[in-house]
């Protein structure tokens, strides 16, 4: 890799500095997002497409995981809607770049229940071969700390819903999010495990250690259980012909339909 620096006056640094004008950003502020999924007794789920506009993802065999997983929450979507029980929202609809925590936002707005974030990473050949899907939630171990960040960096008036914060010490932040996520965190895992059994029934094999814990930034919300689920991995010759075929997303989607009624009955008397 050879790289040269030519020197430029501020005026013509400035005018080819940072994303280039072709890139799609959405950064929409807080009242301005997803209109709120209905109140009426169906289970709101927010489905969130991974990376898009000037993030493509992970990129291989001529797939992107940008629009492969806007290609997969559309039909996830018409999935659970079809099946009823299901209000749908989505972070994205189009090809955009949507901010990690603005996806939190937006989610809190539409009056989410359930938070799936949509991915089919690769890895590099130092890391090994991985095939099969894998659902995630936050570790342990990064709780502590995504609350802390959050905490920093976030609106503290959209920290937790239904409570602003604005004004408040970040102690008491920490504090407040600590224990709502005792509450959210156990009902995740319930969701990754329904999930992983619904999957399991109309996928067959998964990857061979299918529920996973991670310090991923989206899985931050402490007010409402959120997973995150690879599909698969496209540094896998096997898992892109998969991602690849529309039936064998229409058996991933169905499971995930299945997984997220049987949490959805057994999390009736919390919901009701």
């Amino acid at each position: 890799l050879k790289v040269r620096l030519d020197p430029v006056d501020d005026a013509a640094f400035a005018a080819a500095a940072g994303a280039p004008r072709s890139a799609i950003f959405v950064e929409r502020p807080r009242g301005q997002g997803m209109p709120a999924m209905p109140d009426d007794g169906v289970l709101r789920v927010v489905l969130d497409p991974g990376h898009g506009g000037i993030d493509p993802g992970a990129e291989a065999g001529g797939l992107v995981e940008a629009e492969l997983m806007l290609t997969f929450a559309r039909e996830l979507r018409d999935v659970l809607l079809r099946a009823g029980g299901f209000s749908v929202a989505m972070t994205r609809s189009d090809d955009v770049f949507v901010p990690l925590e603005t996806r939190i936002t937006l989610a809190r707005e539409a009056g989410v229940e359930v938070f799936l974030s949509l991915h089919a990473d690769a890895l590099p050949e130092s890391a090994g071969r991985a095939s099969g899907a894998t659902i995630y939630t936050l570790s342990e171990d990064a709780s502590d700390l995504a609350s802390r960040k959050l905490a920093e960096r976030h609106d503290q008036s959209d920290l937790l819903a239904g409570v602003d914060l604005s004004g408040q010490s970040d102690e008491i932040a920490l504090v407040l999010m600590d224990l709502a996520r005792r509450d959210t965190a156990p009902r995740a895992d319930r969701l990754a495990d329904e999930l992983v059994w619904g999957m399991s029934g109309t996928l067959g094999r998964l990857n061979s250690r299918p529920r996973r814990s991670a310090a991923f930034s989206v899985l931050k919300a402490p007010d409402f259980p959120s997973v995150l689920i690879e599909l698969g991995f496209l540094s896998s010759a096997r898992d892109r012909e998969r991602l690849a075929d529309p039936d064998w997303r229409a058996q991933a989607a169905a499971g995930i339909r299945d997984g997220l009624r049987r949490w959805a009955e057994a999390e009736a008397p919390i919901r009701n």
